[in-house]
């Protein structure tokens, strides 16, 4: 059943049509309308993507998209795509015979059964619309007969939105703008539903409302960044507040101490050894007296950063030992790299928690060092979110790549590595199942290759992680002019994504969570 005419009763208004012409693997990007837009396909197939959806688009097919969608549309690799970009409003007529707006909650997919009078009405849609004085009564005429074929047309049942579904879809809509201003009736709009139903639909489904449901994000959001090191100022600003004061004023009424004072309430008189299990503790919001950790992060003023020293041997772990001595920490964290002699030290210092690095994935990692913090309950609730957002991005991402291989090179100094499924490959092929062409068992972390063999690990797509020295910039350059890399497929595809490396080498909690939104937006732009 189509049941199309229950979408769009009373009246329609025609406001436009524009030609759609993309090459073979092109995408094209439209900006958000007030309006709805019908998306037709005549010729070829493509992905359209928008917000946290897909939809595909085969000759004879239609998509209609609600108001206030940003569009990308990703043409076949095979064949270019062919056809019509249509703007219009639907109203209901009210009580008192009133018009109002009335917009889809969901996007609607239909086949028609008559693509030659479909094509056939789309051309007189354009004709008159490039008229030197165009007649809006033709339009209307030409638009609603149009609309009276898809009538007829074959709609897919799971475009239809439930009221759940649809407040599901703006509660996502918000974790992801929360750095933005969001009002209650952009809000609604974004639903389809009236500011009043949909604050009384959001409690109801949600628990609370929509102000208190965004306020605590902000807070949950500023609570990382506070202790990751940012400032009051800059945390504000990066959850969506204007006035630091005014940011302190909120953080307060909500967590019942200011933003200064919640930094101090996380200290714990805990150390770490290991640079990424402080990204771990991070995630748990937690702030060691004394740690070992990557450049990225900003040192506390009030905590000791201990030397890098992964194995425990020389002087540098000697200056390590005397400055935990002085801490005297209630419990000390390692990996499993550690000397067994420099282990015997720590554990003379406080009990010690080794933490498996090889043979335990960052998920595992993170759970072993909850329940030993006595967080158990913080670090399931963290993973619950993280599986969250990253269910969110894969299907963003695939939407972009779609079945697209890739592969993950890395270029240093005096040598080339192509990485398996730890670190970036735990995010690109664990989270968003991609796939790489080779054999993702055979790689512990990564293999070490040379230039010559760099072809043998072609895919669609190459993510390459240059390290931040002259050299590696250098090789990278020379590595981009020659003829080895422009006959990549790749190169061809214009799938090449290249990036530093300090987004994506930590293997920790804080660090996947980060990578998600880098991904989301690295691998969707093009």
């Amino acid at each position: 059943m189509n049941r199309l005419e229950d979408v769009f009763t009373d009246i329609l208004t025609f406001n436009g049509i524009q030609a759609l012409e993309i090459v073979m693997n092109g995408g094209g990007f439209y900006a958000s309308m007030d309006s709805h837009t019908m998306l037709i396909c005549l010729n070829g197939r493509a992905t359209v993507e928008w917000g946290n959806d897909t939809c595909s688009l085969s000759p004879g097919e239609i998509c209609i998209l609600p108001p206030g969608q940003e569009s990308k549309i990703i043409a076949d690799e095979q064949e270019p795509f062919k056809g019509w970009r249509i703007q219009f409003d639907t109203y209901v007529l009210q009580e008192q015979n009133l018009l109002a707006k009335h917009n889809l909650v969901r996007y609607k997919w239909l086949r028609c059964e008559n693509p030659q009078m479909l094509a056939g009405l789309c051309d007189r849609l354009h004709q008159v619309q490039l008229a030197e004085r165009p007649s809006r009564y033709r339009g209307q005429a030409d638009f609603y007969q149009l609309m009276a074929l898809l009538q007829s047309s074959t709609a897919r049942p799971s475009t239809e939105e439930t009221l759940a579904e649809a407040i599901a879809r703006v509660s996502n809509y918000i974790r992801e703008h929360i750095d933005q201003e969001l009002n209650r009736t952009e809000l609604a709009q974004l639903a389809g539903l009236s500011p009043g139903y949909f604050s009384r639909a959001f409690q109801q489904l949600m628990g609370q409302s929509p102000s208190a449901f965004v306020m605590d994000l902000r807070i949950a959001k500023a609570k990382g960044l506070l202790l990751s090191g940012s400032g009051v100022r800059d945390t504000a600003s990066r959850v969506g507040f204007d006035d630091e004061f005014y940011f302190s004023r909120r953080f307060k009424q909500q967590t019942g101490m200011s933003p200064l004072t919640y930094v101090n309430s996380r200290r714990r008189n805990i150390a770490s050894v290991s640079e990424p299990i402080f990204g771990s503790l991070l995630a748990l919001q937690l702030l060691p007296r004394a740690a070992a950790f990557y450049p990225n992060h900003k040192p506390d003023a009030r905590m000791l950063r201990l030397h890098s020293d992964e194995q425990g041997i020389g002087q540098m772990w000697g200056e390590n030992v005397a400055m935990l001595q002085g801490a005297n920490p209630e419990l000390i964290f390692c990996t499993d790299f550690l000397d067994a002699q420099a282990h015997h030290e720590l554990a003379q210092i406080a009990p010690t928690v080794t933490v498996p690095w090889l043979t335990a994935n960052w998920r595992e990692q993170l759970t072993l060092i909850a329940e030993a913090a006595d967080l158990e309950p913080e670090g399931q609730q963290w993973l619950s979110e993280y599986d969250r957002k990253a269910e969110i991005v894969r299907r963003k991402v695939r939407g972009s790549l779609g079945s697209a291989t890739l592969n993950i090179w890395r270029i240093m100094d005096n040598e080339y590595r192509v990485y398996g499924d730890r670190n970036a490959g735990s995010v690109l092929y664990g989270d968003f199942q991609l796939t790489a062409t080779h054999p993702l068992d055979e790689v512990d972390v990564y293999e070490i290759v040379t230039r010559k063999d760099l072809p043998a690990y072609d895919a669609d797509a190459l993510v390459i992680m240059v390290d931040p020295s002259p050299k590696a910039a250098l090789e990278w350059r020379t590595l981009q002019r020659s003829k080895l890399l422009q006959n990549l497929t790749a190169a061809k595809n214009n799938r090449i994504f290249d990036i530093g490396t300090e987004k994506l080498l930590e293997y920790s909690a804080w660090s996947h969570d980060r990578a998600l939104s880098y991904f989301a937006e690295l691998l969707s732009r093009r």
